[in-house]
């Protein structure tokens, strides 16, 4: 049987995950250093959240960096010490998600990818020095965030998901 833990949280109550699961990021996320212990819990197909173990009010909304296609690529941190990445080692790529109440203004952070090194599941906030790559790049198309927001309009009207 695997080993879980318990983690308290503000948006789901009380879960249970398994211990293996808990990633830790190296000096924590930009603006919140003193939280380093995350788990990745799916939620919403390409979303998921990024909740801390340690702190019950502290979660991400992120998405999976293979969203983006073959155009977002940047070198892997291989020979990092922390990390302890090599060249053979599986990663993980999440990217933060500002989620606003007008759907069309909800941004991704291209430029600051979360990297997970999946064999010892240590991460780093990686600040990417490269133009392309913007803080604020918008998720949808005014028309796609128009939909987005239409659904979850009609989700309330039917007394689901608020």
């Amino acid at each position: 049987m695997t080993d879980t833990i318990k983690v308290s949280t503000t948006r789901f109550g009380e879960i249970e995950v398994a211990k293996d699961s808990e990633i830790t990021i190296i000096n924590g996320i930009i603006g919140f250093p003193t939280s380093t212990k995350y788990v990745l819990l799916e939620y919403n197909p390409p979303f998921s959240w990024l909740q801390s173990t340690e702190n019950e009010d502290l979660a991400f909304v992120v998405v999976n960096a293979a969203e983006f296609g073959e155009g977002y690529q940047f070198a892997l941190p291989v020979g990092d010490r922390d990390l302890d990445l090599k060249e053979a080692d599986d990663v993980a790529i999440v990217n933060l998600v500002s989620v606003r109440p007008d759907a069309s203004m909800t941004t991704v952070n291209l430029k600051a990818p979360i990297v997970v090194n999946s064999s010892n599941m240590i991460g780093r906030q990686m600040v990417l020095d490269d133009p392309k790559y913007p803080i604020r790049m918008p998720l949808w198309s005014a028309e796609e965030a128009s939909e987005a927001t239409k659904n979850v309009e009609e989700k309330k009207d039917e007394g689901g998901e608020k």
